[in-house]
This record gives structure tokens, C-alpha cells and sequence, in this order.
């Protein structure tokens, strides 16, 4: 399942080279796939020397979908993505979250996505599990949020609150913070696969990263990596929300570049307030605003310096940029290349690609949806015979 969802259509011979299995437990397996509603004929292969050509087998985009939700600051999201990575249903709704009660957060978000699943079940696709991505320190194993300082969130046992508003007891349900979940749909949905090492930094109000090595994301054994709005880089500075001084955030995040290019605009990401603060900031800098460029400036060095560790460790051949960061690109990028360049030597010595997110604000919730459909290549079974 993994190497046809990488690899694309293929013929069985293909498929037994590229895992090593014979061709018969091959055929026996695709044809148990097929009967689960998991794999397709997609027709006969490309003759390409002699003997008989065989029959290229596919993910089928008919049968299983996955639903990913995502809670911001300002806004839910939901999206149901089919086995073969087709977008089925997509919504993105304005909700602020901040300073509301968690239950009608939650409640709203679990409305949005039944609504979604009602969408995929009338074209009589079987959804087979959910993925929430959320901001803040997540508890994979046990689905909870611990802390989400820019919500004001603390533990919440989201796994459970929204499978339960789901009203769909079979579907398999798990939490990710959604950086991670950002860099795995850039990885399996944008151009990640051409990058296979990479580091996405993600900015809305705060400010996320995860890194991705051989084309797997490089996760702790806590699984509570990812803060590097926490980053401290300065000592001294402003207080942060999570209880330390001079996070990276209180200098990169978009409150911070209002303030420092003072602007007077509502605070919000690019989806809950899309006339909001980030198109200020880009029409000021369009404009030639001298604070503005001054304020971006100083937070591409902050990016730098904050990511410079990382990549002097681990030498990826990529930084993205997403969030709010992928409209203010140009004017991040090239304070953030001079940075890397002088504090990361690795850099100076490596063809280091710094690029604007392909997917943008979609890429948390669309890597939600695509986490759930790897965990059925992973393990089929979580499907019956015939898809149900």
C-alpha cells in the first residue's frame, strides 16, 4: 500500500521488486486490497520489452477517505482527502477560540466536522478515522492537549470531546500538533518528496517548526518537540505567554510586527481575518514602509538565529516557510539566508533552499487528513472487506 501511495500506479512484478516479495504473494495480497475496496485496476502497463505486460494497480480514490480538523486561534478547519490524495471536502470557518469556553470551541468543531463526513458518506465514501491538529504541546498517545498558550488552553482530553461529537464510534481518532502535521502535508501533498530533508516553520500568532529527515518526521519520544516560537533568543526580553522571556515569537509573530511597524490591525491569521493584520503588514511593505521593512527584517534574522542550531545538526537541504511567514516571504528571506550564512556554517558550505510553502495555511489540516490514510496503508485491517 505504501509503495503503490508513493510510487504511483504500478504493475504487480513492480510492486514485488520494489518491497521484495514474490509475485504470487503479490497478486494474492493486491487481490485481498481490491477486495477490502483498498486498490484499483487501473489498466494494462506500458509494454516496455518482451513478454506479456501486466496490469498497473492504484490507491483508489472510491472507497476510504480520511478527515483531518484543525483548531487555530481564529478559525476551524476541516478537510476529507480519499486514498490517491484527492481534496473530496475542504471548509475553513472563522471562529475566534480565544477567551471562549473550550466546550463551545469544541462543540463547534465537532459540528464542522460532521458536516464534512455527512458530505463524504452522500458520495458513499467510508470515512475510517480522524486526525485533530492543534496548537500547543500534545500527548499523543493519551489524545490531550497539555497547553496551548496562545488559546490560553491547558489539559484538555481532546481526542476523546471530539470523538465523541463526531457520532461516529468506528472511526479511529488521533491528536498532532499541527506543526508537525503542517510539515507532514507539505511532505505527502506539496513538494516534500522532492526535498525529503527539510524544516517548516509555521507562523500564525505563534510560531511552530518540525523537521523532516529521509522523508520521515523527526519526532521525540515525549512527542513534544516542534516549540520553536519558544525559543528563547533573547534573555531580557518581553514576557511570553508560556512563562519564559524572549521567545522567538515575541519577535516573529504577527502581534510583534504590528507593534514594531505600528500598524493598527486586528491580530489574526491569514484565514479567521483575511483583511486583517498580515495583509496590512504586506500592503505596508509593498508600499516601502520603512518600519514595516525594518520590523520584517529584524524577524527573518530572529528566524535565522532561532533555526541556525538545527541546521548546522542536521544539514537539511530545505527551509519552507508557511503560515503568515509563505505571504511575507520576500521580504523574510533574505535577512533569514545572511543569518543562516553567518551563524550556521553548514550553510555557507550547502546549496540550502529557503522556499515558500506550497500548500500554506492548508498544510496542518490536509497533513491531519493524510495521516489517518497512512495509517491504513500501515494497516489495512482498519478496514473491512469491501471497504466497510
Amino acid at each position: 500500500m505504501r509503495a503503490v501511495m508513493e510510487k504511483g500506479p504500478m504493475s504487480r512484478a513492480n510492486i514485488a521488486e520494489a518491497v521484495g516479495l514474490t509475485k504470487s504473494t503479490v497478486s494474492s495480497l493486491v487481490g485481498e486490497l481490491m477486495a477490502r475496496g483498498l486498490l484499483s485496476d487501473r489498466g494494462q502497463a506500458q509494454v516496455t520489452g518482451a513478454g506479456r505486460p501486466g496490469r498497473l494497480v492504484a490507491l483508489s480514490d472510491k472507497t476510504v477517505v480520511g478527515l483531518g480538523l484543525e483548531i487555530n486561534v481564529d478559525y476551524l478547519a476541516a478537510c476529507v482527502l480519499d486514498l490517491a490524495g484527492g481534496v473530496r471536502v475542504e471548509r475553513f470557518l472563522r471562529h475566534e477560540n480565544r477567551g471562549v469556553p473550550v466546550q463551545s470551541v469544541l462543540d463547534a468543531l465537532g459540528e464542522l466536522g460532521r458536516s464534512a463526513l455527512d458530505e463524504a458518506e452522500a458520495e458513499r465514501l467510508i470515512p475510517v478515522g480522524a486526525t485533530i491538529a492543534a496548537p500547543g504541546l500534545i500527548e499523543t498517545d493519551g489524545g490531550t492537549l497539555l497547553m496551548a498558550p496562545n488559546l490560553g488552553w491547558s489539559e484538555t482530553s481532546l481526542r476523546t470531546e471530539v470523538a465523541n461529537r463526531l457520532e461516529r464510534p468506528h472511526l479511529y481518532v488521533t491528536v498532532g500538533n499541527e506543526a508537525n502535521l503542517a510539515a507532514l502535508g507539505e511532505l505527502w501533498q506539496g513538494h516534500g518528496r522532492e526535498w525529503r530533508d527539510f524544516i517548516h516553520i509555521s507562523g500564525e500568532i505563534g510560531v511552530g517548526a518540525a523537521i523532516v529527515v529521509d522523508g520521515e518526521l523527526l519526532r521525540s519520544g515525549s512527542g513534544l518537540g516542534g516549540e520553536l516560537g519558544h525559543v528563547s533568543i533573547d534573555p531580557d526580553g518581553a514576557e511570553c505567554p508560556c512563562g519564559s522571556r524572549g521567545c522567538l515569537e515575541r519577535v516573529v509573530g504577527q502581534e510583534a510586527l504590528l507593534k514594531r511597524s505600528r500598524l493598527d490591525a486586528e491580530v489574526g491569521t491569514s484565514i479567521g481575518v483575511p483583511d486583517g493584520g498580515v495583509r496590512l503588514l504586506a500592503e505596508s511593505a509593498e508600499r516601502g514602509d520603512q518600519e514595516t521593512l525594518d520590523a520584517l527584517a529584524e524577524a527573518g534574522r530572529a528566524l535565522g538565529l532561532a533555526c541556525g542550531a538545527a541546521v548546522n545538526l542536521l544539514a537539511p537541504n530545505t527551509v519552507v516557510l508557511g503560515g503568515i511567514f509563505a505571504p511575507l516571504f520576500d521580504w523574510l528571506v533574505n535577512p533569514l539566508r545572511e543569518e543562516l550564512e553567518e551563524r550556521a556554517f553548514v550553510a555557507r558550505y550547502s546549496d540550502l533552499a529557503i522556499v515558500r510553502s506550497e500548500l500554506g495555511a492548508s498544510a496542518a489540516v490536509r497533513g491531519a487528513a493524510s495521516l489517518i490514510l497512512r495509517a491504513v496503508c500501515a494497516d489495512p485491517y482498519l478496514v473491512g472487506s469491501s471497504g466497510h
